[in-house]
């Protein structure tokens, strides 16, 4: 089956499902990155918002070779699992005096966003580019957020730098920075078989010590993101985040952008090679990171001496 009928058979059985009075849609919708994907849309009336479900991810589990049933039954379940108990009140949203409390940033690249960055109050950072969303509260799904657009500041009367001073306020504490080392991230995900040797697919490392039963030679790699582990890569920007970190390491640093999420920060050492880590970034970007997740294909260099982050 081709992507076209699956979409059309995904929204018949969802609709036959659901039965009347639920609408079930369909809409195209433009991601980070200009990545489009369709999103499954249902609306029952129960509460005013509603998950987004991507079709085009249960379409790559269907050529995988799981069940066309099997994936109509994951739809129903990701939208139930993620539909909240009740209707969130979004009136907040236009009183000013409410909403500066909320409003946050993230970092996404700036190349691949040209279009959107068009409607969009931003600053340019590096090739990346810095905007704003809105992080709407008493909600646990972590997704809750309602991007900022030119129009909001007009409805609110507020410049672009006044939204920057907002965000640089609120994003630290709304979202406060987590910094773990590469070893506990693995651990925490397989406590019980937990291999070192798993660090080695990371970057280039010296492995001719003799005595590899210790590990001297892996690179101590740390995973920087917020607490909700969403648009965490932002976290570079938080002030004294990285100086604090780069003086208790005692080395500059290198920072791999894994995702819009999360970065990676590697201290400077003799046995990194940096002409490598561009081709890492590169492979883990094409193999293991959702395009529209990607922020960027190449490594950042943080100065400890000057305190600023350069390409």
């Amino acid at each position: 089956m081709d992507y076209k009928h699956f979409k059309a058979s995904a929204l018949n059985s969802i609709r036959e499902y659901f039965g009347e009075g639920v609408q079930v849609s369909l809409n195209s919708i433009v991601k980070n990155n200009n990545i489009q994907l369709d999103g499954l849309m249902i609306e029952d009336g129960s509460v005013n918002i509603t998950p987004t479900i991507y079709l085009n991810y249960y379409y790559e589990d269907y050529l995988a070779g799981r069940p066309l049933s099997l994936v109509l039954d994951d739809i129903i379940s990701s939208y139930r699992n993620n539909l909240p108990e009740e209707s969130i009140d979004l009136s907040f949203f236009t009183d000013y005096q409410k909403v500066k409390y909320h409003i946050i940033y993230k970092l996404i690249n700036y190349t691949q966003n040209t279009e959107l960055l068009q409607d969009l109050p931003h600053f340019r950072f590096l090739d990346l580019a810095v905007v704003f969303c809105c992080f709407l509260p008493d909600i646990s799904s972590r997704n809750a957020t309602i991007l900022i657009h030119n129009h909001h500041l007009d409805f609110w009367d507020i410049t672009a730098d006044t939204l920057y001073e907002l965000a640089v306020k609120n994003t630290p504490i709304l979202l406060p920075y987590d910094l773990k080392s590469m070893e506990d991230v693995f651990k925490s995900v397989c406590p019980d078989n937990f291999d070192p040797n798993l660090l080695l697919d990371l970057p280039q490392i010296d492995d001719t010590s003799e005595n590899m039963t210790e590990y001297p030679d892996i690179p101590m790699l740390y995973v920087l993101s917020n607490t909700e582990k969403y648009y965490g890569a932002s976290a570079i920007l938080y002030p004294e985040v990285l100086s604090f970190f780069a003086d208790l390491r005692e080395s500059d640093l290198y920072i791999l952008p894994s995702s819009i999420h999360e970065v990676l920060l590697l201290p400077k050492d003799s046995r990194t090679h940096a002409e490598d880590l561009n081709c890492i970034i590169q492979e883990v970007n094409a193999s293991q990171v959702l395009k529209e997740e990607v922020l960027s294909d190449h490594f950042y260099y943080f100065d400890r001496s000057l305190g600023i982050i350069t390409q």
